[in-house]
């Protein structure tokens, strides 16, 4: 029964560690995914009295990933019963080249207005429409979520590190009167404490393949999947060999060094 209190304490304390990391980068992956899907939905229009040359426009502000010309075909179309053909020809060279232009990433509400302030610069451009503001609000949440996950995350991690190295001390006093008497027969360092980290490498394996299991099948609730589809984000899908060996070494190196920091407070070891 010691034992396996023994063992649960630091097996639990690893794993709300290494699932405090793991949300960490799990709610990361949302927010990119849905930066990714921003940037694919937002788009800048602009008019232009004259036609544009696109890749002129591109190479004027990197941050434009492509120009299209947008199709007025379609508005002219309305007209047609109303007007004569030779008026029809007049009110198509008299109207504006409308544009809209993609960007490569989602841009900050600065960003967004110096773009609009530079385009106006631009030769022949007249009006910019930056649709911007929703857009922002949404984001400005998700990067909020994610700070506060991020100093959430913090105090978890600080809390069980101090009592994953509490409880590698409790094992030192409990091997302690064994590794006293095979100090006398000079035994080494790593023969005298090979107990403990073998306990720390067995505890680190099981608090990384509890960690592993349950962000494996996150993205296989219902509930989240759903959730996520209706903001169009693709459900972040855990790769149990990749991140599970990160898991793992994370865990081990923790439980390496914390073992290591209680072995050296243990006399005449």
């Amino acid at each position: 029964m010691r034992l396996f209190k023994n063992h649960f304490s630091v097996v639990f304390s690893l794993f709300v560690l290494l699932c405090s990391l793991q949300f960490v980068v799990f709610v990361n992956k949302i927010i990119k995914e849905y930066e990714n899907y921003l940037i694919d939905d937002y788009s800048v229009i602009i008019s232009a009295s004259a036609a544009i040359d696109k890749k002129e426009l591109i190479a004027y502000k990197s941050i434009i990933k492509s120009v299209e010309i947008i199709d007025t075909e379609n508005i002219l179309a309305r007209f047609k019963n109303d007007v004569t053909l030779q008026h029809m020809e007049a009110v198509k060279e008299s109207m504006p080249k409308f544009y809209t232009l993609k960007l490569d990433r989602f841009p900050s509400s600065s960003v967004a207005n110096s773009l609009k302030n530079d385009l106006l610069k631009y030769p022949s451009i007249t009006k910019v429409e930056i649709f911007a503001k929703t857009y922002n609000k949404i984001y400005h949440m998700l990067k909020l979520l994610n700070f506060i996950v991020t100093v959430f995350a913090f105090f978890i991690v600080i809390t069980s590190l101090l009592l994953i190295i509490k409880q590698m001390r409790i094992w030192t006093y409990e091997h302690q009167e064994r590794m006293f008497v095979m100090n006398l027969f000079g035994a080494s360092y790593w023969r005298k404490s090979a107990v403990l980290y073998k306990m720390a490498v067995t505890d680190s394996f099981l608090a990384s393949f509890g960690t592993a299991v349950i962000f494996y099948i996150l993205d296989k609730i219902p509930t989240a999947a759903s959730a996520l589809t209706e903001l169009n984000i693709a459900v972040p899908h855990f790769n149990i060999l990749i991140e599970g060996g990160m898991l793992f070494g994370i865990a081990l190196v923790i439980s390496i060094i914390s073992t290591t920091l209680a072995m050296m407070k243990v006399k005449q070891v």
